[in-house]
């Protein structure tokens, strides 16, 4: 149990850590990208999903970039709330609440989280695409939609988790009765 408990205490602090830089590196990608400064995506560590060199025929403004930035923030919110369960689930298991309903719980906002994910990316691409092709002349600008086949994957892992957590959640109450009857 010692062992859960140390791993669990390591998993949730680099989970918190995260938590911390995903807005940071949001803020600073959007504000360095296409410049001298773009240290994230000449190194790899970042990878669009789109190519803002063919969106852009011009250079990014301010306001685009800033307009990209709470896009990208809003649509990352999501990640960061999967990142605040995991937190809490990792928190639990360091306490020694391993097979609780609380647990079960957070596994389904878990799986929830995955759905909202695939269902974010959708209005994220549209509007991220129409935001960066928005200085364009007119007849270059554009809205792209996609639904990929990661996306239908990402779906059913998302389904997957939900359907752990509902076991999780009846073997919870199960046990919880078992420990009532006489």
């Amino acid at each position: 149990m010692q062992k859960i408990q140390q791993q669990s205490h390591r998993v949730r602090v680099i989970l918190q850590l995260l938590l911390i830089l995903t807005p940071i590196l949001i803020g600073y990608f959007w504000l360095t990208v296409e410049t001298p400064y773009d240290f994230l995506r000449n190194t790899g560590i970042v990878q669009t999903s789109f190519d803002i060199n063919k969106l852009t025929e011009t250079p990014l403004t301010l306001g685009t970039r800033l307009l990209a930035m709470l896009t990208s923030m809003i649509y990352c919110s999501i990640i960061m709330y999967a990142l605040k369960i995991l937190i809490q689930l990792f928190r639990n298991y360091e306490n020694r609440q391993i097979f609780t309903l609380e647990n079960a719980t957070c596994y389904q906002k878990l799986g929830y989280s995955v759905f909202y994910w695939v269902g974010g990316s959708i209005f994220y691409q549209a509007l991220m695409t129409l935001i960066l092709t928005f200085n364009n002349p007119p007849n270059h600008r554009m809205i792209a939609i996609s639904f990929e086949g990661i996306d239908f994957l990402t779906l059913l892992i998302g389904a997957i988790i939900v359907i752990i957590s509902w076991i999780m959640k009846e073997g919870y109450l199960l046990a919880d009765e078992q420990n009532y009857t006489i």
